[in-house]
């Protein structure tokens, strides 16, 4: 890398998507270009907020380790307050050509962003939608020298949403723990996935179906213990959709075999959904999934943190 194309870095980079995975693959590219320069990993300096933001601002002002350029990093700069996202509006009008400023972003902030698209500084990385996603998938799984096909793809997304940090997590547990095998099936994500995260899941669903509000919110505290929130969250919903079709598979007079089939699972777990949606009615199953995916939504548009908002979901459910 010459000095050259370390120049042709912008003053300011506003990275903004949904998902942290993107924002972090990113990040990562723009530190490629610092640290190829000799001792360039000196030139890199990040923050989180909350932070002193005086701190920050000398960062911007003073010149990189041997003349080199320097990059400063703020994550979660849509958390910034809002004297603090003025004063980093004021310095895009006149960035210091010597420091190249990121502000990554996981939710809007309309201090920040109105101005870096105008100043063309906005880069947006959206999730990979529907077949996209499904090919994410296979690739990655491809670069970790494995084979999937379609199915299985789709299988595994079923299970976590579409989250590509969650994803991305979990092909890697997944190669590990089939470390002698070069093509996966979905009995091979099924052995790794359908781990005790899931059997808890079920756990806290049959409490909702008992009533049981106090035996539900402690088997999520106990999750939160083991599972990331964005991986409960994707579980807990999947659960209520896969209920919701076995509800409706069941009133059809459809067999386990046929409801394996249908859903795409394997038979001993197909069994389970069977069982469990036994404990709720057609309309209770519709409420439920309804809740959650406004949920979803609350929590992408607003500060909520998602174990509260998950909280509030499950007594909405149980109310309704």
């Amino acid at each position: 890398m010459t000095e050259t194309k370390v120049k042709t870095l912008k003053p300011i980079y506003l990275i903004y998507s949904e998902q942290s995975f993107l924002i972090r693959e990113a990040i990562k590219r723009l530190k490629k270009k610092i640290t190829d320069q000799s001792l360039g990993q000196l030139n890199i300096i990040e923050f989180s907020v909350p932070i002193n933001f005086e701190v920050v601002e000398q960062a911007l002002y003073t010149a990189g380790f041997f003349e080199q350029k320097k990059v400063v990093i703020i994550h979660q700069a849509d958390k910034l307050l809002a004297s603090q996202a003025k004063k980093v509006d004021t310095y895009l009008n006149s960035p210091n050509p010597e420091v190249t400023l990121v502000l990554a972003c996981l939710k809007e902030n309309r201090h920040l962003f109105s101005k870096a698209r105008e100043n063309d500084y906005f880069f947006e990385y959206k999730t990979p939608k529907k077949g996209q996603l499904v090919q994410w998938v296979i690739d990655v799984f491809s670069k970790q020298g494995k084979e999937v096909n379609f199915e299985t793809a789709k299988y595994l997304i079923s299970l976590l949403g579409d989250d590509l940090e969650l994803l991305s997590s979990e092909i890697q547990k997944i190669c590990l723990y089939n470390d002698s095998k070069n093509k996966l099936q979905i009995k091979d994500i099924a052995a790794v996935s359908s781990s005790v995260a899931h059997e808890t899941i079920f756990d806290l669903v049959d409490a909702l179906g008992q009533a049981n509000l106090s035996l539900a919110l402690s088997q999520l505290n106990h999750l939160f213990q083991t599972e990331t929130e964005g991986k409960i969250f994707h579980m807990i919903i999947r659960q209520f959709r896969l209920l919701l079709k076995t509800k409706g598979l069941l009133s059809d007079g459809s067999g386990s075999a046929q409801i394996a089939r249908v859903l795409k699972l394997p038979s001993f777990i197909a069994s389970k959904y069977m069982k469990q949606a036994l404990h709720f009615d057609t309309s209770k199953l519709v409420t439920a999934h309804t809740i959650l995916l406004e949920t979803e939504i609350s929590y992408k548009t607003s500060s909520t943190p998602l174990s509260k908002a998950l909280e509030l979901a499950l007594i909405k459910i149980l109310a309704a």
